[in-house]
């Protein structure tokens, strides 16, 4: 009995394996939604206020010297952005070449560096911007200054592991919100 079932299923085995071969799916990757791009000014009554994006929340963290640290979370794309404003003392500097050493720890993973000088006279924001292109921990980092008073420290993290491909259109989205912060940023 058991032989007679095994040669009936035989041939339906045989015709249903006479088909095309098997192609492989591509693997997929989630549906980047990005929000509307808009802006909200956000002021810290000590240290400077700036338009930031309305889909970011600016918080802030406790310190216990003089700085004074904030973080811009962007829930939807799993990002933050973390800021640290420090007063200048005579260690400008100092400060500086941190901000350049801090960079300079990516260049293993980076495939590129751009640097990109901020000049505002008007508003006195000095510095500069740095788009690290390549599977890194932070794809932008920046640094701003007045000369005399102020120093801020800026730079964007995200809450997976880099895959530069797969966030490209949310890391080209959060650096140009991130330049329009810059751009808009006035001490206090």
């Amino acid at each position: 009995m058991k032989r007679r079932i095994d040669l009936l299923l035989l041939p339906v085995l045989l015709f249903a394996a006479c088909s095309e071969d098997p192609v492989p799916k591509p693997r997929g990757y989630f549906r980047i939604d990005l929000p509307e791009q808009a802006y909200r000014t956000w002021t810290d009554s000590a240290t400077f206020s700036a338009e930031v994006p309305a889909y970011g929340r600016v918080g802030i963290r406790s310190t216990k010297d003089h700085a004074r640290w904030f973080d811009i979370r962007f829930k939807g794309q799993r990002a933050t952005a973390h800021l640290t404003w420090s007063p200048v003392d005579g260690d400008l500097q100092d400060l500086i070449e941190d901000a350049h050493t801090f960079k300079s720890t990516h260049q293993a993973k980076a495939a590129k560096i751009r640097s990109e000088r901020i000049m505002n006279d008007s508003t006195r924001v000095f510095g500069t911007m740095f788009d690290i292109e390549g599977d890194v921990a932070s794809p932008f980092v920046f640094y701003v200054t007045d000369s005399t008073k102020n120093f801020m420290y800026g730079s964007l993290y995200f809450d997976n592991r880099p895959n530069a491909d797969s966030l490209a259109p949310v890391t080209a989205r959060l650096r140009e919100d991130l330049r329009h912060m810059l751009a808009t940023l006035r001490w206090r």
